[in-house]
């Protein structure tokens, strides 16, 4: 009876001991983990989680040390300098990190690169894959039209992604998973079986290529072509998403017309994206934001009209979550899709547009990829090349300092020239240039405000427009349409013109 009264106290004890053990233990967010990139030349942020009151050390390969209590709540968090990126024709040099609770645990990230680190996010077109693999009935989802032509890119050993599980929540969240592909939609292979998901940080290879977003796979791979270091992309996007969907609750709710705003657990409820995809990295240090969103908030008018200030809330607000005031934002100008209307005419995406320009221009570090060139008939155009190389022109020309023609022509100003308006542009690099012909896409309208098409031709560094049916013109328009096939006004440098209008005083 002793014996076993001995016994049953012995494995009592052994399991307290076990589950203090495993209160103590050090645990790390899924976004530190093994294969992962830092940002170089930084103080960057590492945090975790153990038993309130426990020291925890932390020692880098590269000789840098710190130590951190947890708190009431498990939580700690130290900073880290980063030493410069290797250069890649040097070869990779991975590093690690060990995290101790003295007499407790231990937990390694291994294989880790320094080098740039970017966070990729907005809705459906930052989502799409680089791979043909369709899952069914969503075809005009997935493939890039340069895969589709010339195969998969070449491996890059030095390109790492980490793609967050999509989730929505009512609270913030302080973690969140890494899944590739996206546990939601699926692609199939030939079989008609789901590949094996991959869990954490992922080099781009043959496997994993398919199920990387292809805008931010470019942008990448620009960036790594003229900066020659490692490159690590946290995709946090979600298909059909609305912009409030990604905005704090607290944030949204100073803007004009959200003040009562609630959580709303869907892919377009307030807050819903930001508690699960973008409070669990906040801790997390980037270089910066690519940002592709905006065609779920063009459905009204009304909705288009408040876009602007719910992109600066959102700029603002993951600034302040990311505590870096001046993280760079480089945002994509929404595309055309849609058949082009035979007459000129008002749209919604276009006010979604002006929003998304207006706001690269007035706050500082936030710059505009303009895609209007790159439309289709669907809202998914599957050249997603060409998106990722000119976000990566403006991150290399604006927060890089490498000399690159980052823009196309920007309208400056008009004048009225008897029945015509001359309008000037910045950003005219190597000359205006009317690709394909006759510039087109340029409306005209009095004091009426009936716009009509106009002719429109370049003289220097200025466009004249003109047209019969407006001998005194006020108001000026250029692909100003939700698809405005056609459009050709170029620089010299091949970059087009963002759409605008305006209007004389």
């Amino acid at each position: 009876m002793i014996r076993n009264f001995s016994h049953v106290l012995g494995l009592f004890v052994s399991t307290l001991l076990l589950i203090t053990s495993a209160k103590a233990d050090v645990r790390l967010p899924a976004v530190l983990s093994s294969n992962l990139v830092l940002q170089q030349k930084s103080t960057v942020r590492l945090w975790g989680w153990a038993y309130e009151g426990e020291t925890v050390l932390v020692e880098t390969s590269w000789g840098e040390h710190a130590k951190a209590t947890a708190d009431k709540r498990g939580q700690w968090q130290v900073l880290i300098k980063t030493p410069a990126a290797r250069p890649l024709n040097e070869g990779l040099r991975p590093e690690h990190i060990t995290f101790t609770v003295p007499k407790e645990n231990a937990v390694q990230i291994q294989n880790l690169l320094i080098g740039e680190v970017w966070l990729c996010s907005g809705q459906s077109n930052m989502c799409m894959m680089l791979g043909p693999d369709y899952p069914k009935g969503n075809n005009d989802w997935y493939g890039d039209t340069f895969w589709t032509q010339a195969g998969p890119p070449a491996p890059r050993p030095g390109l790492r992604v980490f793609n967050v599980e999509k989730t929505t929540r009512a609270e913030p969240q302080d973690d969140c998973k890494g899944v590739l592909p996206d546990h939601v939609i699926l692609p199939k292979n030939p079989d008609g079986l789901m590949p094996e998901p991959r869990a954490g940080w992922q080099s781009y290879t043959p496997e994993t290529a398919p199920y990387i977003s292809a805008v931010a796979y470019y942008f990448g791979a620009a960036l790594q072509e003229k900066l020659n270091v490692p490159v690590g992309l946290v995709v946090s996007a979600v298909g059909g998403s609305q912009i409030e969907a990604w905005i704090s609750l607290p944030s949204l709710r100073t803007v004009a017309g959200h003040a009562d705003a609630t959580s709303k657990v869907h892919r377009m409820g307030t807050a819903a994206l930001f508690n699960g995809m973008i409070a669990p990295l906040a801790p997390f240090t980037f270089r910066g934001v690519i940002w592709y969103q905006g065609e779920s908030n063009s459905d009204t008018t009304a909705r288009a009209t408040a876009y602007g200030p719910l992109l600066e809330t959102l700029v603002r607000d993951w600034r302040q979550a990311f505590d870096q005031p001046d993280l760079p934002f480089k945002i994509v100008q929404l595309a055309g899709w849609g058949k082009p209307s035979a007459t000129p005419a008002d749209s919604n995406p276009a006010l979604v547009r002006e929003a998304q320009a207006e706001v690269a221009r007035r706050i500082p570090g936030c710059q505009l990829a303009v895609a209007i060139d790159l439309g289709a008939n669907t809202i998914h155009p599957p050249n997603k090349r060409d998106v990722g190389l000119r976000l990566a022109a403006q991150a290399l020309d604006k927060t890089y300092g490498v000399p690159t023609v980052s823009s196309g022509p920007v309208f400056e100003r008009l004048e009225t020239e008897g029945r015509a308006l001359r309008l000037h542009f910045t950003h005219t690099e190597g000359g205006l240039v009317a690709r394909d012909g006759a510039l087109k896409h340029f409306a005209l309208a009095g004091a009426d405000g009936q716009f009509v098409w106009a002719q429109a031709v370049i003289d220097g560094d200025t466009v004249l427009v003109s047209s019969p049916e407006v001998p005194a013109p006020t108001q000026v328009r250029y692909a100003w349409a939700t698809q405005p096939a056609g459009c050709n006004l170029y620089n010299g440098a091949g970059l087009p013109a963002a759409p605008f209008r305006a209007q004389s005083r």
